[in-house]
């Protein structure tokens, strides 16, 4: 009889390493995928408060720009176009100045998101004959509207 003789043993040997490395990709893996993500926090804009006395002050200054819109406008100094153009960043920089949140540059869903009702209404009118060729918009009365929105700022 011959003797019998088993070469699979030395194969086994490596064994230990291979499940080693198996262990360390399965719990690499694990880890990535299980881990919690980030999470981005939303921009909320926080406003500053503005001394009595200085939101007067504002008001009485981004009133007066409004007029020389208004009176630039009248002299057919600027069309249309430009004077919606102007009020819309008349409006923005005093909500800039009175509460420190940088709408200058929000588009209409950020400032809804800010939840500035009243400014995301003035703005959306100001959108059409910023944007348009064409438009039938009375340029005063978004002028008279943003009075308001200033004049009854809090």
């Amino acid at each position: 009889m011959q003797a019998i003789t088993v070469e699979l043993q030395e194969s086994f040997s490596y064994l230990p390493a291979i499940l080693f490395i198996i262990a360390g990709i399965i719990g690499t893996l694990l880890i990535l995928f299980l881990r919690k993500p980030k999470r981005k926090k939303p921009r909320v804009p926080v406003a500053k408060p503005v001394a009595p006395k200085n939101i007067f002050t504002l008001k009485e200054k981004y009133i007066r720009a409004l007029t020389d819109i208004e009176k630039k406008r009248s002299a057919d100094k600027i069309d249309d176009r430009k004077a919606a153009q102007a009020v819309s960043r008349v409006v923005r920089d005093f909500v800039y100045a009175s509460t420190g949140i940088k709408v200058q540059n929000y588009t209409l869903m950020e400032i809804h998101a800010a939840k500035l009702p009243r400014l995301y209404e003035l703005i959306s009118q100001c959108y059409m004959p910023e944007f348009a060729v064409n438009t039938q918009v009375n340029v005063y009365e978004v002028i008279n509207k943003a009075r308001t929105v200033i004049s009854e700022w809090n």
